[in-house]
């Protein structure tokens, strides 16, 4: 076995020893990389863009109440973030329907992987040194990316800060704490070293550490039957967690036009699994602990006016142990242990077509990725499965006066192996992306889309023991959308800045991953069996109103109604039923006043009532539940130093609400964050 997992290291570390010199990541376009451009500012307009995107700036993120990367996305509509409670709960998102499998993961620019799931766990990323969050639905304007960005129904990109600090050396220490045992340090330093020679070159590099400990004790009523049925009070068991991220950036600029960058992350976790609260069977004793660190170089250089270049590479290594001292086997317990390896590079190439007219232009771009993904459990079913994957994408982005339109067409090559030998199905797939704008007015867009995604089962899927199928088929997910844009708008001799969107889509995906139970409740049945139509529509409001010098009232919006049923069969019971854990009705709103003393916020999630289960019928109900927040918080200048305070009430209505059920909620909880940077 060691001598297997030597040769999965050896493969990993060849392709990334050849991505060094061959490879691509950053979906940052030219202008984001430059010193001069501020990324920031509270008020962010909707943009025209032919995709959908939300963004969020790490001013919105400081006013509102969130700890993690999936307590902000909560803010984003369409988005429904699977949380399991607590501050250690697994928490995964589904946007506009889709499985969580199809939301990407890209952090500065570079994929997030999990070849195992193939879901992210959301609570391990931090929002220490995040400039900017944005969710992407189909193709937006960058097309100067990797291919492997443009594999996904859905994108989150994590991108953080690129701006040239005011001084040679900054220091920020914090320190977060709240209830049910909540302590949380944090520190970050960054240092810019300015070249005496060259007016543009220098080195930025900084380093951040997070650690975050929580006993998760935290109280709600159990109840028995009915809502008129007997209760308790009960407390929260094994739900705690300790929790270390750490991250290393290093930017070098040899000049505007060439920039390389190196990051480093790891991070490492220990947590209790808390079992679902099923009337007396309250305690759970599983245990998980994991451990991922990943390092990856970037290459960018503009070696025209008109041509571009980027590359790139990375590996990722990620350890996983889950024990359950009470599973009934023959050993007593179950302790698996998975091993995931990725090798990846990745090749962007650009040209963009000169023009002296700003309406007109044409770009085109080339990218290849290459990567390679290796697990290594004793509970598969079959020895170090493995992934090659190969993916080429061809884009083009034109302008015509008021029309943009931009197209994409991925290659899709993927090998299944097992100790060097083919293993399953392999693929090759072609998916289309096409997305258009057209500026009716100076202030009022539409925009339309449509994007094939083909998802590829996971390991667990195809290899894990007494559940894999080698016979899989890939989901596939047709996407439409249809969106009108009211851009950012100045009102009241420019007191007023507002900004609104409202998109229709729909979506279908075929041959849809399902588990069938077989034989007992540890045997499953994995099969393509599925057709999901997914309607709805997103109303997106912004505003700000400057009502005196230095006050600001600042409002954020969302609203989302989404039909998602099950399409499969005419003659089965869930023919036409809204499918699991998937609201019909759902929003979010923030609202706020920044004063030169203080900054408070409110904020409330709505959400309508789901189904456990594919019938819909009353004993699947899973309640409706609204979170009302307070954030409230201020920012002191002291000589040459800053110090932060801010306090933040959390579910003011103490309900202990269920996302998903038998596990509920945290009720009323707060939080207080102080930090000093200088």
């Amino acid at each position: 076995m060691r001598k297997k997992r030597t040769v999965g290291l050896v493969l990993a570390g060849l392709i990334v020893l050849f991505s060094i010199g061959l490879a691509p990541a950053q979906n940052d376009t030219l202008h984001q990389w430059l010193p001069e451009v501020q990324i920031g500012g509270w008020y962010s307009k909707i943009e025209a863009s032919p995709a959908a995107v939300q963004t969020l700036t790490v001013h919105q993120i400081e006013q509102l109440p969130t700890l993690q990367l999936s307590d902000a996305l909560k803010y984003m509509s369409g988005v429904v973030v699977k949380d399991y409670g607590g501050t250690g709960g697994m928490k995964t998102v589904s946007v506009r329907g889709l499985g969580s499998q199809h939301t990407g993961v890209a952090y500065d620019g570079m994929a997030l992987t999990d070849c195992q799931t193939g879901q992210i766990d959301l609570g391990k990323l931090t929002l220490d040194n995040v400039a900017t969050i944005a969710l992407t639905t189909g193709m937006d304007q960058n097309i100067f990316k990797p291919a492997r960005l443009f594999s996904y129904s859905n994108l989150l990109s994590i991108n953080t800060s690129n701006v040239l600090p005011d001084k040679p050396f900054k220091l920020r220490i914090a320190l977060t704490a709240g209830m049910y045992g909540l302590v949380s340090p944090q520190l970050f330093c960054e240092n810019l070293i300015m070249s005496k020679k060259r007016e543009n070159r220098f080195v930025l590099w900084n380093f951040s550490a997070n650690f975050t400990h929580s006993d998760g004790r935290y109280p709600y009523i159990l109840h028995y039957g009915g809502i008129t049925d007997s209760v308790s009070h009960e407390r929260r068991q094994n739900s705690d967690i300790n929790a270390l991220n750490m991250e290393a950036n290093l930017k070098y600029s040899i000049n505007p036009d060439q920039q390389f960058l190196v990051k480093w992350y790891y991070y490492d976790s220990e947590r209790g699994l808390p079992s679902a609260t099923v009337f007396y069977n309250l305690n759970s004793s599983q245990r998980l602990w994991n451990r991922n660190t990943f390092a990856q170089a970037q290459y960018y250089h503009r070696f025209h006016s008109n041509w571009r270049y980027q590359i790139g590479g990375k590996f990722n290594y990620d350890y996983t142990r889950y024990l359950d001292p009470e599973y009934l086997n023959v050993e007593g317990k179950l302790d698996n242990h998975y091993h995931q390896y990725e090798g990846y590079l990745t090749n962007v190439i650009s040209y963009t077509l000169p023009t002296k007219n700003q309406k007109r232009g044409f770009s085109v771009a080339l990218a290849n990725d290459l990567f390679y993904n290796l697990l290594n459990s004793s509970s598969m079913e079959y020895t170090n499965p493995a992934r090659f994957t190969s993916m080429t994408s061809l884009s083009v982005h034109g302008k015509l006066n008021r029309l943009t339109l931009v197209g994409n067409l991925l290659l899709t090559t993927v090998n299944n192996m097992s100790q060097g030998e083919q293993l399953g199905k392999n693929y090759v797939h072609l998916s289309p992306a096409i997305s258009a704008s057209l500026h009716l007015s100076r202030d009022v867009s539409l925009r339309a889309f449509y994007k094939n995604i083909f998802r590829m089962p996971t390991f667990n899927d195809l290899y894990y023991r007494e559940v894999g199928n080698l016979n899989l088929e890939p989901e596939k997910t047709h996407q439409w959308n249809l969106g009108v844009v009211l851009e950012q708008q100045h009102l009241a001799a420019g007191k007023i800045h507002m900004s609104a969107s409202l998109d229709g889509y729909f979506n279908i995906v075929k041959d849809k991953i399902v588990a069938f139970p077989s034989h007992n409740l540890f045997s499953w049945t994995m099969l393509n069996y599925g057709t999901v139509w997914i309607a709805g529509a997103e109303l997106n409001a912004n505003l700000e109103y400057q009502f005196v010098k230095h006050y600001f009232f600042r409002f954020n919006g969302n609203c989302t109604y989404q039909k998602a049923v099950d399409r499969t069969d005419a003659t089965g019971k869930t023919f036409n039923h809204q499918i699991p854990y998937t609201p019909e009705w759902s929003g979010s709103m923030s609202a706020g006043v920044e004063t030169p003393w203080f900054t408070v916020t409110y904020a409330v999630i709505i959400c309508d009532k789901r189904y456990a289960l594919g019938e819909n019928i009353p004993a699947n109900i899973v309640p409706g539940y609204v979170d009302h927040s307070i954030t409230l918080g201020h920012e002191f200048d002291i000589k040459r130093t800053k110090l932060g305070l801010r306090l933040e009430l959390l579910n003011l209505a103490n309900k202990n609400y269920l996302i998903i059920r038998n596990y509920p909620m945290q009720g009323f909880g707060c939080r207080g964050r102080i930090s000093w940077a200088f």
